[in-house]
């Protein structure tokens, strides 16, 4: 057994562990790195919100989906809203053959939350508290969706409630850190509060724990980045669930309506639609009221309501989600231990690689809207060729003069030169055998449409190389000069492609050095972003 405080802490020393001494197999296609039998136990269950710098967890899906269990419920369409890809994990595209909501709350007409608070009620020192969740009747088959979660138990020991959750299969990226921590935690404490006891550790049992090769240099980032504070040392509190089971349904019930109303209407003011009675509960309904409230308040607004808020754990991890995209919200904190812990444990590794991603993508769709087809308008050589060439130019003059144009950096310059071979590379590909480039089903003209520059962007590796700039900017130009040469003499569309690649290849990795070493210049691009 390896014993954590909390699964902040658990999860950077797993995935450690997971890079040096994980076993490489390859399961249902996909490579990953695993120890098996892994007993991972949790002191402080109760800290639950993760605070771990390059881990890019998405709090608001984490409370989302939860509530959605714990109301039994197994809806695509409500989860998506939160987790976009739910629905890749669905048979049918409508539900989630094997969600643990209802599984708990109605297997075969039973409710085994209420019959655990029944059995444990009855007998304190019972050994028979258990929930079930994989069923051989129905999960051994074929599906995208059987239950990694197999079996929740529960004993009372010294007056506190300890957990223990057996796991077939469990991701320590998308699974432990990302959910399972989250919403058992919960469930923890809740059972707790209708038990009259404490609560104790959290102990997880998994066949396989593993960390995916998709993962593997965000992995590297975490465990570099990692030494941090934790903001449960600087006097932030938790608001307890507090609950009587007799009332659970209704409170549930309620608070699925207050945030359908909140979500329809998110530019009110946090708690205008009223509460639910419970300050767990209603801490998780502040948590959507800012996810929704966040598309459509500025930065002035959603500072103003972040900073009514009271010094606690899941306020705090709203600042954090939140300031990844939207830096302005961490630069005056009003609460001051929330402010206290910022500053102990620094912001700029709170900036995530899908963060840069995003506003890539999204200055892309700007500029998509603004100039439409203009980019390619006139051709290779008249308008394609000539954009291109004023990144390339801009780049080598600030190698040379170490100058720029003012309110533009090194980062604005090298990104648009990626958006623009990107471009580039679609444009060429059009005349290509189908699938080059990205799937046959990608939608056409390839070079028109967002979403096919947005599958290119989501590839890109943005781990620094180490070379150094000049270097860097001087094989862009040398590509770039026979990318020219190549349009011009009219060659094959597969050579014109193969440059096009290089040139693309270099300015990524120009964009994944500048943005490693100037966290600010990556923040004012995030922030200009967001306002959009």
């Amino acid at each position: 057994m390896t014993s954590y405080r909390n699964i902040s802490v658990a999860t950077v020393n797993i995935v450690g562990e997971l890079l040096s001494t994980g076993s490489t197999i390859s399961v249902r296609g996909l490579q990953t790195r695993e120890v098996l039998a892994r007993h991972t136990r949790l002191e402080r269950p109760l800290e639950r919100y993760l605070f771990v710098p390059e881990r890019n967890d998405d709090v608001f899906a984490q409370v989302a989906e939860t509530m959605w269990v714990l109301a039994g419920r197994d809806d695509v369409a409500w989860l998506e809203r939160y987790l976009p890809r739910a629905r890749e994990f669905s048979d049918n595209g409508e539900t989630w053959r094997a969600a643990y909501g209802p599984r708990l709350r109605n297997w075969n007409g039973r409710d085994q939350i209420a019959e655990t608070v029944r059995l444990l009620t009855e007998d304190p020192t019972s050994r028979r508290a258990v929930m079930s969740l994989f069923d051989p009747d129905r999960d051994f088959i074929e599906s995208k969706d059987v239950p990694c979660t197999n079996w929740l138990g529960w004993i009372i020991r010294d007056k506190r409630l300890e957990m223990s959750v057996t796991l077939r299969s469990n991701d320590v990226i998308w699974g432990f850190s990302g959910v399972n921590s989250f919403e058992w935690s919960i469930l923890q404490e809740m059972l707790a509060f209708w038990l009259g006891v404490e609560v104790g550790p959290a102990n997880y049992f998994a066949m396989s724990l593993h960390l995916y090769d998709r993962h593997v240099d965000r992995a590297g980032r975490i465990v570099q980045a990692a030494r941090r504070p934790s903001p449960y040392d600087f006097r932030i509190k938790r608001h307890p669930f507090a609950t009587p089971w007799v009332d659970f349904d209704a409170k549930l019930a309620r608070w699925f309506a207050l945030e359908q109303a909140v979500s329809t209407n998110p530019g009110q003011p946090i708690g205008s639609f009223g509460s639910v009675g419970d300050p767990l509960l209603d801490a998780a309904l502040t948590l959507v009221h800012l996810r929704w409230a966040s598309e459509v308040w500025d930065d002035r607004r959603l500072v103003r309501e972040l900073g009514q808020l009271p010094a606690a754990d899941h306020v705090v991890a709203a600042y954090r989600h939140l300031g990844r995209r939207r830096p302005d919200v961490l630069e005056c904190i009003p609460q001051e231990e929330v402010a206290a812990f910022f500053s102990a444990a620094g912001t700029a590794a709170e900036i995530s690689d899908e963060d840069v991603r995003g506003a890539i993508k999204r200055l892309h769709a700007e500029k998509n809207r603004a100039y439409a087809g203009a980019w390619k308008r006139r051709g290779e050589l008249v308008s394609i060729q000539p954009n291109i060439a004023r990144k390339v130019d801009r780049l080598e003059t600030l190698v040379a003069t170490r100058t720029l144009m003012a309110g533009e950096t090194a980062l604005d310059t090298a990104i648009d030169l990626l958006i623009y071979a990107e471009k580039y590379r679609l444009f060429l590909a059009e005349g290509m055998t189908p699938g080059t480039l990205i799937p046959t089903d990608a939608l056409e003209p390839l070079s028109d449409h967002d979403a096919n520059l947005d599958l290119l962007i989501d590839r890109l590796g943005l781990t620094p190389s180490g070379r150094e700039v000049e270097i860097i900017v001087r094989e862009i130009v040398e590509a770039f000069d026979h990318s020219w040469r190549r349009a011009e003499s009219g060659a094959l569309p597969e050579d014109r492609f193969e440059t096009a690649t290089l040139v693309s290849t270099l300015a990524g990795e120009l964009v994944a050095l500048l943005a490693g070493r100037d966290r600010e210049a990556v923040a004012r691009f995030l922030r200009h972003e967001a306002r959009k």
